[in-house]
């Protein structure tokens, strides 16, 4: 019963009683308050014969007519069975509803679904053949329908038959979208269904097209959240919204919100319905989507047509995936996952897991949030077409260096047209095929287009601006990078910076972090073009590393805040690339630092004291010492990260925690492989690195692990080598005794832990 009809069943009972029944919904209250106030201001007297409603003995009369039946009533008339006397055939005639008490409508909206019906030649929309206004009340004549409404029938059918129906119905709203009509009362009663299961919508009364018209009207099951708030414009995303209760109601038997009509108004505007499947086991997921999809609260976050709903109904009908994934999804699995990471947390607390496990728990839950885009998850297996799309973007990249390499140094090219033919037009037509695939829902085809057409800018950029003369290098200018004038500073900066858009852009309309990577790399690019104005390639020349890492240290800046305001954007697949990114470049300057020992110079420290007076490279320990001090700071930066950091930093954290052992131990490799430095040295590098082994075990940390068993047997190398024991049997014994006694070890160790379990 729509709202019309219950305020009218509530005026009447006001008639009758002389009271309103209890528990009257506030807004129906609201609405039979304001009517007897009117009614109560004006003296009516009698009824006036021409309003007065027809005799309930007997059936209203049409010229050239004959009332054969009552068929029933709509949003805003009666609708009559008769037979056309003139052509012998059987029609339907709406009239504007008349009955005591009751809400009529206007001529005017009855001539608006007269005319709403008469713009359509489509076999799937009751057709009109007559609107006669000399008859009092107005009468439009219409095609009748010998059938059943699609709610009565729809519990006997298939899930496929169910689904082409609603991709019937969700068609026929599209065409009529088109001509500028929107329903705004769609419903299964309005959709009546022949002997061949074909669709027929009825009653456009409510139809209009006004962004500011239709609140609070219609049949409240059906009331998409928009139409509760006057504020809010309507639009044809408000019959998708009805598209979505209807396929909804056709999957579970139920609508989405039952109760009273308060419960539920209330129910819609929270926006949570249980999912079809709860109803019944057998529910197609895809069809779940489709429908959940159509009903999201927020109309942005729905299909933006029915087209769009259509071809997802097509979808499921091919067998094929549909692209729904609906909020809801990500809302009931947000919802279902924190109790199990609350119970991590407690598990960890309570010591019941190690700190590793409990990352590796949590980090799978954490995926799930990923489920968001199916389509990127999808699009990171290595499908045979994965591997041919990625494998062509690196070819096209390839091509395009080798391309550039001919023109630039080998003069092998002249002129603009084979740059444009070559790499300039297929840049164009990879972005068009690209928009167009993206479109077509086959985003992952279309990333990898994006990215072919991205690795063709570039090379294609510098090659312009050296035809046209752009930017160009002055002769004999020491402040350029490339001394040969291939390249000059401004245009490599120019060519960065446009690459680097274009990415950002692309990544933020695919949402993807192979894009985001891409930016990312640009943006290191455009950062050490600019440095090539300020001294880049004399630091190079004089070895200057500690210059670079210095004027590095703003780009490890941006990087970590364009990730912190990334990840509160809510753009979560660039802030991770950000903060890797973040991560790398903080690497890079560190160990740049270290380089020829100016980090401990900065630092007013040395260790040249203990390196023995023939030893040449007098820095040498100084850097390897900075190295090492670097690991140390990693390992620090990631411990204080992964304590107080945000899901985004995670992959940064990791890659940082991974790197830090190498770093600690590579450089006391490297002093062992020199030789130069006191024996010790071999021995004191074995010794961290079986501590580091053992370390492990206190912070769980897998990496910390692999890296001391990785440096211990480099390390048991390299002292073999320098004391010439690879021919001394008691060299290997003596291992060998090492690794028994690491085993027995390991056994008292377990059989301790066994006696305090039990």
């Amino acid at each position: 019963m729509d709202f019309e009809e219950q305020l009218a069943d509530l005026i009447r009972y006001h008639e009758d009683h002389g009271s309103l029944p209890p528990h009257v919904p506030e807004t129906l209250l609201a609405a039979v308050q304001r009517y007897l106030s009117i009614s109560a201001s004006l003296d009516t007297g009698a009824i006036d014969a021409d309003t007065a409603a027809p005799a309930t003995s007997g059936l209203p009369t049409f010229e050239g007519f004959r009332t054969i039946e009552r068929l029933g009533a709509g949003g805003m008339g009666e609708v009559y069975k008769l037979q056309d006397l003139t052509l012998d055939r059987i029609v339907a005639a709406k009239v504007i509803r008349r009955q005591p008490g009751g809400l009529k409508a206007t001529p005017a909206d009855f001539l608006r679904e007269a005319k709403s019906l008469a713009l359509f030649s489509d076999p799937r929309i009751v057709r009109v053949f007559e609107y006669r206004t000399d008859s009092d009340p107005a009468v439009i004549v219409m095609e009748f329908i010998d059938g059943f409404e699609l709610g009565r029938l729809a519990p006997s059918l298939e899930f496929r038959q169910r689904a082409k129906i609603v991709r019937e119905v969700s068609d026929a709203v599209q065409r009529a979208h088109e001509l500028g009509i929107q329903h705004r009362d769609l419903k299964p009663s309005n959709i009546m269904l022949d002997g061949g299961l074909s669709p027929k919508i009825l009653d456009f009364g409510l139809s209009d097209d006004r962004a500011t018209h239709g609140h609070l009207r219609g049949t409240p099951a059906y009331l998409a959240p928009e139409q509760l708030d006057p504020a809010q414009p309507l639009d044809a995303r408000t019959d998708v919204y009805a598209l979505g209760v209807i396929l909804y109601e056709l999957l579970c038997g139920t609508t989405p919100f039952n109760g009273t009509t308060t419960e539920v108004l209330k129910a819609l505007q929270e926006g949570h319905p249980r999912l079809p499947i709860e109803f019944d086991a057998r529910v197609p997921d895809a069809l779940q989507a489709i429908a959940l999809k159509a009903m999201e609260r927020r109309p942005g976050d729905r299909y933006q047509s029915a087209r769009e709903m259509t071809r997802d109904l097509d979808r499921f009908l091919e067998g094929l995936p549909v692209s729904a994934r609906p909020t809801q999804y990500s809302a009931t699995l947000a919802a279902r996952v924190m109790p199990h990471l609350d119970q991590v947390a407690e598990w960890l607390r309570l010591k019941l897991v190690y700190p590793h496990e409990a990352a590796r728990i949590t980090n799978a839950y954490r995926a799930l949030e990923a489920r968001e885009d199916d389509w990127i998850v999808a699009s990171r297996a290595l499908t045979p077409s994965q591997i041919a799309l990625y494998l062509g973007a690196f070819f096209l990249f390839a091509g395009a260096l080798f391309y550039f390499a001919a023109h630039r140094m080998y003069d092998a090219v002249d002129g603009l047209t084979g740059p444009i033919l070559v790499l300039g037009l297929p840049f164009i037509g990879l972005n068009l095929i690209g928009r167009s695939l993206y479109r077509r829902e086959h985003q992952a085809v279309a990333v990898a287009f994006y990215l072919g057409g991205l690795s063709l800018l570039p090379l294609f950029l510098l090659i312009f601006f050296h035809e046209t003369g752009w930017w160009m290098a002055r002769p004999g200018d020491d402040a350029e990078l490339f001394t040969d004038g291939v390249v000059s500073n401004r245009q490599l900066q120019v060519t960065s910076l446009l690459a680097c858009a274009w990415s950002v852009y692309l990544a933020f309309r695919t949402r993807t972090s192979a894009l985001s990577i891409v930016s990312s790399l640009l943006l290191f690019c455009f950062g050490i073009a600019l440095l090539a104005d300020a001294g880049l390639r004399s630091w190079l020349e004089s070895d200057r590393w500690d210059l670079v890492a210095l004027h590095l240290i703003p780009l490890v800046a941006a990087y970590a805040g364009a990730g912190w305001w990334l990840e509160r954007s809510q753009r979560p697949w660039f802030a991770t690339a950000a903060f890797v990114a973040a991560s790398v470049a903080l690497v890079g300057v560190l160990d740049l630092w270290a380089v020829n020992g100016k980090l401990l110079h900065y630092l007013g420290l040395t260790m040249r004291h203990l390196q023995p007076p023939d030893v040449q490279n007098q820095v040498l320990i100084d850097m390897l010492t900075a190295l090492s001090l670097n690991g140390v700071a990693f390992y620090l930066a990631a411990a204080a990260v992964e304590r107080r950091g945000s899901p985004a930093m995670r992959t940064a954290t990791l890659l940082l925690f991974t790197i830090a052992p190498f770093s600690i131990l590579e450089p006391l490799a490297y002093l062992s492989k020199t030789g130069v430095y006191n024996e010790r040295f071999d021995w004191l590098y074995l010794a961290l690195a079986i501590g580091i082994a053992v370390v492990s075990y206190h912070r769980q940390r897998k990496s910390f692990y692999y890296a001391g068993l990785i440096n211990s047997g480099l390390a048991l190398y390299l002292i073999a080598d320098r004391h010439k024991w690879f021919d001394k049997p008691a060299w290997a014994i003596t291992i060998v005794v090492a690794g028994i006694a690491a085993l027995a070890a390991g056994f008292v160790l377990d059989a301790r832990q066994r006696r305090q379990r039990r």
